[in-house]
């Protein structure tokens, strides 16, 4: 006799616990050991229910049962592991349930508790003896953990000694699952670990071949993962890469070491091909010996140094606005450690250099006579023809230019664009993509042509052609903007260049509004004006009006100048009148309003521009500092001993020579001011500060999550223990209420 789903009454009183029907349908001779539709036992259903009491009866009876399987695959243990049963599960174990048994899934019951989350059936399986993990599979019961989100059995987990690091069959972690499913919470777990080091190096491998592929995939490794999706995450593993080394925890800080491994990944260590064909690029073996400087095998790990640039965790930083991770004592290490061991002599050489040329060519064309005003005897030719239709040099009074700044301009514009021509051959196509390249190419190439001497006077006067002056005009100009650009990667400059940038920008989405007004006024003055030279043509009168703008009326020379002459009369009251009127509203309007509403909108931009002051002024930082990496990137490669992955600092002193000798000049001579002193000291108070709130808040996040654990843990056992009431009173016919509550 069974049911529709093939359940004898076995099954349905074993289901619930039923002891003493249980023991009756077994005198008179009931099966045990049949299967219902599913291929379940009444061991099975009972496991399933957590009726502890019928497991126990059941498997005294006849303990093949364990032994017994569902359609799954599933044992009686894995069943009760499932639904979190942990008495039940205690039993099993007793009676000598296998408890390394795997289903159809190839999945242990132990297994099978951490995929369903029963932290308290995972307690009970390890506690007698279940196995964590094993060498047959690469997948952990930790990657489960991490893949679900179960943060307080991954804890579990560890504190029993599971593999942290170990990787599955596609090479991932289990933070790689755990950043992959957004499992926040696991991750932290996993990091705060001791083994946190070999969870954070990355595990890519890029064949050669692709690596001088300009257009190969970015690189992805555990720290830009956390950058993208956990970026307080990334601030502790930060935190964990600096060490303050003291010989005693109440006494000065003596070093602080620096580790820029995570944040500072360029370089890869290049290694054999396991097939023998070819060479690779691995990231699990660090590509810098014990002394913390490039081995001879490593190599950058794109040809692309633009890609490199885009891609670096600084730059992902800056991108992303996180303040926080920038202004972090080893993002500010490293900006430090790059700028003064390189940035620095880079940087100011080459704004010398460019500040040298500009200055050579402005000082050229000054000393350099226009080709239209050129004295010669009593007369002075105002035609710019003049030079280019005649084949021979008039004499003429005026001095040649110094030979000096005319060949200074000329050898170094050869010298950079040379250097630009590099830069092409190195980047690509990507240099063409960058609009200060075009200026600078402009720049160089139009210098070349004004200094150069095309005719036989320009030679011997130094008098440019009509061409030449012009593009002289333009190069100037440019020259000294591209200057203002230079210094804008200084952040002590820079900050004011952002602000005018943003202004421009601003007054460019207004430009419309402002073109529509200025076009209405010009038009009708010219209509109504046009007798006024001002106004005499529609090209001419847009100007004025602009001009106009920022106060240069000239109300008493349009209105009451000279009219004598018949074309600068106004013609009747009425010309007159409307004229006024006009003129009133452009007042009103142009004058008054749009100023003002173009003031307001500058104002908001500096606004906004000084609240993220800080923000912009560090990524500046980064941009100037991996811009030089980039521009110069196949030296850095020769330099073994600049790359480097680790820093230490002496707060309380140098240890080179130098610097204790730089330090005794400072005080000998008074420049060792006390703002100076004060501004260390508490840059230094603040970091000690930063510090013991890091740490503190550290330990209070631990002690947190361990009380949430206990509370998870004893959350579960009160609602078991109410099941196991309920089924005992139900199985001695006693009548018990239970108040329901809301956990």
């Amino acid at each position: 006799m069974a049911d529709r789903d093939q359940n004898s009454p076995m099954h349905i009183v074993a289901s619930n616990g039923y002891l003493e029907m249980m023991r009756l349908l077994y005198e008179h001779g009931a099966a045990i050991t049949q299967v219902n539709e599913d291929e379940e036992t009444p061991l099975h259903r009972a496991s399933h229910s957590g009726q502890t009491i019928a497991v126990k009866q059941l498997v005294e009876w006849d303990k093949r049962l364990l032994l017994m399987k569902d359609e799954m695959g599933n044992s009686a243990l894995h069943l009760a592991a499932k639904h979190g049963h942990d008495a039940t599960t205690a039993v099993l174990l007793l009676a000598g349930a296998d408890k390394e048994a795997k289903n159809s899934f190839q999945l242990t019951p132990l297994q099978v508790a951490v995929d369903s989350g029963q932290l308290g059936t995972c307690q009970t399986l390890v506690g007698k003896g279940a196995e964590i993990e094993n060498q047959s599979d690469a997948k952990t019961v930790l990657h489960t953990a991490a893949y679900y989100g179960h943060d307080t059995i991954a804890r579990f987990l560890i504190q029993q000694g599971a593999t942290v690091d170990r990787r599955d069959d596609k090479g991932k972690t289990a933070l790689d699952v755990a950043c992959e499913n957004g499992r926040k919470e696991v991750a932290r777990v996993l990091l705060e670990t001791d083994e946190f080091e070999s969870l954070m190096r990355p595990n890519d491998i890029i064949p050669l071949d692709k690596h001088r592929n300009p257009e190969n995939m970015e690189r992805d490794t555990p720290f830009r993962t956390l950058l993208k999706k956990f970026p307080d995450l990334a601030a502790m593993v930060m935190d964990r890469c600096v060490e303050r080394n003291t010989e005693d925890e109440n006494e000065p800080i003596l070093c602080v070491a620096y580790n820029f491994e995570y944040i500072d990944d360029t370089y890869m260590s290049r290694v054999a091909s396991p097939d023998g064909d070819g060479e690779q690029l691995i990231g699990c073996k660090s590509p810098f010996d014990e002394n913390f400087k490039l081995i001879k095998d490593a190599q950058a790990y794109s040809a692309n140094y633009d890609q490199i640039y885009r891609n670096h965790p600084l730059k992902m930083m800056a991108n992303a606005e996180k303040l926080s991770l920038l202004s972090h004592p080893l993002s500010m290490a490293l900006l430090k450690y790059k700028w003064n061991r390189l940035g620095r002599v880079m940087y100011y050489s080459a704004l010398f250099i460019y500040l040298l040329f500009i200055i050579s060519l402005t000082e050229f064309v000054r000393h350099t006579k226009a080709p239209y005003n050129v004295p010669m005897g009593n007369d002075t030719y105002y035609e710019s023809s003049f030079f280019e239709d005649n084949e021979t040099c008039p004499q003429i009074d005026i001095q040649k230019p110094d030979f000096f700044w005319k060949r200074i301009a000329q050898i170094l514009a050869i010298c950079q664009i040379g250097i630009e021509f590099f830069q092409l051959y190195q980047r690509k196509f990507a240099y063409l993509t960058n609009w200060e390249n075009w200026i600078d190419c402009f720049i160089y190439s139009t210098a070349l042509l004004t200094v150069y001497d095309f005719t036989e006077c320009s030679s011997t006067s130094g008098v440019r052609l009509n061409w030449q002056w012009l593009l002289a005009a333009l190069c100037i100009f440019f020259g000294w903007i591209n200057l203002l650009f230079m210094i804008r990667k200084l952040p002590r400059f820079g900050i004011f260049v952002v602000m005018f940038v943003d202004i421009v920008k601003t007054f460019f989405r207004f430009f419309p509004v402002f073109v529509l007004f200025i076009i209405a006024f010009s038009s009708s003055f010219y209509v109504i004006l046009q007798n006024r030279p001002e106004f005499s043509t529609i090209f001419v009168s847009p100007i004025k009006t602009t001009v106009m703008m920022i106060g240069e009326f000239e109300f008493t020379g349009i209105f009451h100048g000279d009219s004598d002459s018949h074309t600068e009369k106004m013609f009747g009251p009425a010309h007159n009148a409307l004229a006024g009127v006009l003129f009133f509203c452009f007042c009103i309007i142009m004058t008054i309003l749009l100023m003002n509403l173009l003031v307001g909108l500058a104002v908001d931009d500096i606004k906004g521009v000084q609240e993220k002051a800080e923000l912009k002024r560090l990524a500046m930082q980064v941009d100037l500092v991996l811009q030089i990496e980039a521009s110069i990137h196949f030296f850095i490669t020769r330099m073994k001993k600049y790359p480097t992955n680790r820093f230490a600092h002496y707060p309380l002193g140098s240890q080179s020579r130098f610097g204790i000798w730089w330090t005794n000049f400072r005080k000998r001579f008074g420049l060792n001011t006390s703002n100076d002193d004060d501004s260390d000291m508490l840059m230094e108070y603040e970091s000690e500060i930063t510090t013991e709130l890091r740490s503190t808040l550290k330990m209070q996040f631990n002690q947190l999550d361990n009380l949430q654990q206990n509370i998870d843990v004893m959350y579960e056992k009160q609602i078991r223990l109410e099941a196991m009431i309920r089924n005992l009173a139900r199985g001695l016919n006693v009548g018990i209420e239970v108040e329901e509550t809301d956990y």
